[in-house]
């Protein structure tokens, strides 16, 4: 989706990436410690739906797939 917002080819993208150093990387988190940051989080915000969470989640720099 970047490479199309920029007009570029995803190879192309993927080349600049990799000459920067910029890397794409997702949390190394076990599935029962997602569980439990989103327990907590659903207890303090029980209205909130999947979203929130992601938002929550990527706010402390935890990146899942």
């Amino acid at each position: 989706e970047l490479a199309d917002i920029l007009g570029v080819h995803r190879n192309t993208l993927q080349l600049y990436m990799k000459r920067h150093g910029i890397q794409r990387k997702y949390s190394e988190l076990t599935n029962a410690e997602i569980d439990a940051l989103i327990q907590e989080f659903k207890k303090r915000h029980p209205d909130s739906g999947i979203r929130y969470i992601i938002g929550f989640l990527r706010r402390h720099g935890i990146h899942v797939q």
